[in-house]
């Protein structure tokens, strides 16, 4: 008896997926670096790090805060988060790549980029899920595949990446983003 496809790729899914849309940044990076970024990704989840923002309030704060407050400072992330990658771009060195996120998970994300990535590459992921309070994830991954489907314009290409090294603290606060989306889904469709 053979098995059905559909039901085998199901069977090796063992995180719940949501449907999203929202900007991922990357940069590919060495077996070498992949090693050295590593270390530092599984001893303290994102917002520990010392560069991150995220520990100026802790959730207790922000949750507290105006809804009229919160709006404003999520405006002014989103504005920083902006200048910084036009000084990036202006800079020298290594242009930040970005991705637009189409569905993630607990186990990894599937992304639409514009160029050339293939299967196999190591990627170094920053994510950033419109949520609130603010969440940051980084996470290192390795892209599963890289193929253009029907979602894809004129030279993007799909990209599939599993998370490969992220602290399980992030894991944990993308599993719990993922859940508060299927809520809002669900609540979506009910009123429509």
């Amino acid at each position: 008896m053979k098995n059905n496809p559909a039901t085998e790729s199901s069977q090796l899914r063992n995180h719940v997926r949501v449907d999203v849309s929202f900007p991922v940044a990357f940069d590919l990076v060495s077996e070498n670096d992949y090693e050295k970024i590593k270390n530092v990704i599984v001893s303290h989840r994102t917002g520990d790090r010392e560069g991150d923002l995220m520990p100026l309030l802790g959730v207790e704060e922000l949750e507290s805060l105006d809804i009229t407050v919160a709006k404003i400072w999520l405006s002014m992330n989103s504005k920083l988060d902006y200048i910084i990658k036009l000084l990036k771009q202006s800079g020298e060195g290594v242009e930040e790549k970005e991705g637009l996120c189409k569905d993630i998970s607990g186990k990894g994300i599937k992304m639409i980029y514009k160029g050339n990535l293939s299967a196999g590459q190591c990627i170094h992921l920053r994510i950033h899920p419109p949520t609130f309070p603010p969440l940051s994830v980084v996470a290192l991954g390795r892209i599963l595949r890289a193929e253009r489907t029907a979602l894809c314009r004129e030279g993007e290409i799909e990209t599939a990446v599993e998370f490969d090294t992220i602290h399980e603290d992030d894991r944990e606060e993308i599993i719990s983003y993922v859940f508060k989306r299927q809520r809002e889904l669900l609540r979506a469709r009910k009123e429509a």
